[in-house]
């Protein structure tokens, strides 16, 4: 499966490996999940923060540009070759781009924070990741994730059964899923953790992946109109994941 896994995120990032100038993501510095994760954060400057899947390399360039000493992990070579290649030719040296899974973060010295942007729910068995990850944290340590979410059972039940099939598409890697509770009850054993809704996005969903996107406008409208009933938010196919 890991291998696997690997492989296919070596094919989305070789083509950016043979373009020195898509080499990585630029960031955004008022991207809202960074600032987000900057607040839970607190003071970053001369601490350690793991940037977990650190895919092409947008969040570890902010958060070091921030001052903090980023270790970059991906499971995927050619993605930790690119950002290592950007980083020597912009005399970036507090980011430390290395292999890695995360099931092995334990490997890694503890760090003061961890981040990580649609991550978690591509890995398996979750429950051993989330012992790993609280080995991982220093004491009073922190951690930020910006996810998707399998709250709601009718968007469960599409993916299940509709995704991937006749004219709907189906991206990412074979075997992710979306975060489902359970998963963030494993991380309750080890962290004190709060979730988010910083948008509502389901009908948006619907649009994308059964009227390719030809039903975009209105969709938003009508998220934006569900989003302010708190009761509904949980069922945002988008959410924040703090730990402390």
């Amino acid at each position: 499966m890991q291998q696997q896994a690997q492989e296919f995120w070596d094919g989305i990032f070789q083509d950016r490996g043979n373009d020195e100038t898509r080499l990585v993501d630029v960031p955004d510095p008022k991207n809202p999940v960074y600032m987000r994760a900057l607040k839970h954060f607190g003071d970053i400057r001369g601490k350690t923060l793991v940037d977990l899947g650190c895919g092409a390399g947008a969040a570890s360039l902010f958060f070091a540009s921030m001052g903090a000493n980023v270790v970059s992990i991906d499971l995927s070579p050619v993605a930790v070759d690119n950002l290592k290649r950007y980083c020597a030719q912009h005399h970036i040296d507090n980011i430390s781009p290395r292999v890695l899974s995360a099931q092995d973060i334990a490997l890694l010295e503890p760090s003061d924070f961890v981040f990580g942007a649609m991550i978690l729910h591509h890995i398996e068995p979750f429950s051993e990741f989330a012992a790993a990850l609280r080995r991982a944290i220093k004491l009073g340590g922190r951690a930020f994730f910006w996810e998707n979410n399998a709250t709601s059972n009718m968007m469960m039940w599409f993916r299940n059964h509709v995704i991937g099939k006749l004219w709907v598409p189906k991206y990412g890697d074979p075997d992710e899923s979306p975060l489902a509770p359970y998963e963030i009850d494993h991380l309750r054993r080890h962290f004190d953790v709060e979730t988010e809704y910083p948008e509502m996005v389901f009908m948006l969903m619907a649009s994308r992946y059964l009227l390719r996107g030809r039903f975009d406008h209105r969709a938003v409208r009508i998220d934006q109109y569900l989003y302010r009933y708190p009761s509904i938010r949980k069922y945002s196919y988008r959410q924040f994941v703090c730990l402390s």
